[in-house]
């Protein structure tokens, strides 16, 4: 009886009504990408603050895919979140009562903050090697939807939006002049591909609320203005980190710190 009043405590009472004294509150994060590795699923959740790399056997019940556009709770082992009438603190080993845990490494509970949501909790591993960037291939960021793993015909159909996306940014940050300059193909001599290259600040890149730069270079056969050679998309998540990925397979090319 105790854990359902637990439960609905949590499910009810937003997350600023915590009592201060011996809180440590869990922190709101946002999914960002997410891709499968052999038997293993590598999720990125993210805030404006930082972002995790968690990973989870596809095999456990607690290896869920965090739903996109909405909060998350992230529980680690520090996190202490009591509700003003509840008995109990809400901790890490709390949520492994319901999503399972790991024997070895650095537990990670998610709780979905909508009450609504058909799977609520989850358990991970914490990856500290980085904030996710450094993954070899990833789905999406924010609004680029990479075409990882589509056929050629969705493929084109995500390349399409994205593009139109710059485009409008352009047009809307720089004017409608400026797009045209950038449009512009440019043939450098004793090559046998031209480039056009678009940037502009999207909003959402790396879980960031803020608008952050992105520019995508456009490969095209020198004979062929028609004919794309290769499409390359370059982010900054942080504002001394460049990433940059083919948009077709959304696989990594760069990853430059402190540029």
């Amino acid at each position: 009886m105790r854990q359902i009043l637990t439960v609905a405590a949590l499910c009810c009472t937003p997350l600023s009504a915590a009592i201060a004294q011996d809180i440590v509150p869990p922190e709101i994060v946002r999914f960002e990408n997410v891709r499968i590795d052999g038997d293993m699923k590598i999720v990125t959740m993210g805030n404006a603050k930082r972002h995790y790399s968690l990973f989870c056997s596809l095999k456990a019940d607690g290896c869920i895919t965090p739903k996109s556009g909405k909060n998350y709770l992230l529980f680690n082992k520090d996190t202490r979140w009591k509700m003003p009438g509840a008995t109990d603190f809400i901790t890490l080993k709390f949520v492994q009562g319901w999503a399972g845990k790991y024997n070895e490494g650095e537990n990670i509970g998610l709780v979905s903050e909508d009450a609504n949501d058909d799977v609520r909790f989850g358990m991970f591993l914490l990856d500290r090697t980085g904030g996710g960037y450094e993954q070899d291939t990833v789905l999406s960021d924010g609004p680029i939807i990479y075409g990882t793993g589509m056929n050629d015909a969705d493929r084109q159909k995500a390349w399409k939006h994205f593009f139109m996306t710059m485009v409008k940014a352009v047009v809307s940050q720089q004017g409608q002049d400026a797009l045209g300059v950038k449009l512009a193909r440019r043939c450098m001599p004793d090559q046998d591909f031209c480039t056009t290259i678009l940037d502009a600040k999207l909003v959402g890149i790396g879980g960031i609320n803020e608008p952050r730069k992105v520019v995508v270079i456009v490969s095209t056969d020198l004979h062929d203005q028609n004919k794309q050679l290769s499409r390359m998309v370059c982010t900054w998540p942080t504002k001394d980190r460049q990433v940059c990925r083919e948009f077709d397979t959304g696989k990594l090319v760069t990853d430059d710190q402190g540029q």
